[in-house]
């Protein structure tokens, strides 16, 4: 007998609905049924090949009774942008979706409307709060804990007993050595590489690799590493 998926509409139109409707229509035991995006955001009437609705009509078009809800934006706001949508939905009764990749696999602890993609590896005894998305290629070790509306980008390694702050960003290949503590609001860039404790709010941004004197030809002639 065929399985009975539960019925899911989404707030979302852009890349991160997009990416995020591809873990849910490949292997979740949700079925899509439309989109919503905020009233003034609507330049059409489907996404993805379903109705795309505006917020004001959510309510009698897909009840809270009949429908859950995942909320599919980015980190606009540091985060906030998300919060402020989640936090809609929850008021308005709905029950929030999660996916966990069925490729990762562990002792770990997820709240409501966050993403587990594939490729992330979790140590035992991780927390991950509500409304945090954890990209692949991340690492959480053993006893981390990720608060309420993260963002966790690829390749981000945490180390043991890390915690993050709510609304907390971390770029690509982020480095938290162990037993750390992030503050909430914080923005850690691309490759930046944490050994201390941070304060609410912090921003570290990482030197970006210096463009070489030659160009690729020139390069290329002059290295015996391609000959």
């Amino acid at each position: 007998m065929e399985q009975v998926k539960k019925k899911l509409i989404i707030f979302g139109a852009g890349k991160i609905a997009d990416a995020v409707s591809y873990y849910f229509n490949r292997d979740s035991d949700y079925s899509i049924e439309a989109y919503i995006t905020d009233d003034n955001f609507k330049t059409s009437n489907t996404f993805l090949e379903k109705p795309l609705i505006v917020l004001s009509d959510v309510l009698k078009k897909y009840p809270p009774q009949n429908y859950e809800v995942f909320v599919a934006v980015g980190y606009q706001g540091l985060n906030t942008f998300r919060e402020s949508k989640y936090l809609y939905f929850k008021e308005k009764g709905y029950k929030i979706a999660k996916y966990i990749s069925p490729n990762v696999k562990g002792d770990f602890a997820i709240g409501e409307n966050s993403i587990i993609m594939d490729g992330v590896a979790i140590q035992p005894k991780v927390t991950i709060g509500n409304n945090s998305f954890l990209w692949g290629g991340a690492m959480l070790g053993h006893h981390a804990t990720i608060k309420n509306h993260c963002w966790i980008t690829g390749g981000c390694l945490i180390g043991g007993s890390v915690t993050i702050g709510e609304k907390t960003f971390l770029g690509i290949g982020t480095i938290i050595t162990q037993e750390i503590a992030i503050g909430s609001s914080c923005v850690l860039g691309a490759a930046t590489y944490i050994t201390s404790d941070m304060e609410d709010e912090t921003v570290l941004i990482s030197n970006p690799t210096e463009k070489f004197r030659l160009n690729s030809k020139q390069f290329v002639k002059m290295s015996s590493f391609f000959k």
